[in-house]
């Protein structure tokens, strides 16, 4: 199974979901389920942000290989799931990726999650905050 999360630029809160939805699934044991982000505005290669960065070492959770990448309907061929940071995502997944409109869904069902950049680091632990049961529930829901 394999999951992609999509934000604006892939360097704050689609990072920081793949990086923790990864790590969690491999504490629930469930390595079969790969997990992997993009942008809609990306630029391929970029760095993680440095505050989303310092959000996931205060977890443990090492950043510092994760290089961004821009979404395209080839990437999205390759999941099984999108999951999209904003109604705005979504929207623009379907118009990028026709094809994937079924496989893909919001993270948060009722709400979009807010975008931190350009905030201190409280402010990306806080939407972290926001993301991490859903991103958990999501975890494990799969069953492969």
């Amino acid at each position: 199974m394999k999951v992609l999360f999509v934000c604006t630029g892939n360097s704050c809160r689609s990072p920081m979901a793949e990086l923790y939805f990864d790590h969690y699934c491999k504490q629930l044991g469930k390595n079969n389920i790969d997990s992997g982000s993009a942008g809609i505005y990306a630029c391929d290669g970029s760095p993680i942000s440095i505050p989303a960065e310092a959000v996931m070492r205060q977890l443990g959770i090492d950043g510092g290989k994760f290089r961004s990448r821009r979404f395209t309907a080839q990437l999205a061929a390759e999941f099984d799931l999108i999951i999209a940071m904003t109604r705005g995502h979504l929207e623009a997944i379907k118009a990028i990726a026709p094809s994937a409109g079924d496989k893909c869904r919001l993270l948060l069902d009722s709400q979009d999650v807010p975008d931190p950049f350009g905030g201190s680091v409280k402010d990306y632990l806080q939407v972290f905050n926001t993301m991490k049961l859903s991103l958990e529930k999501l975890g494990e829901s799969i069953n492969v």
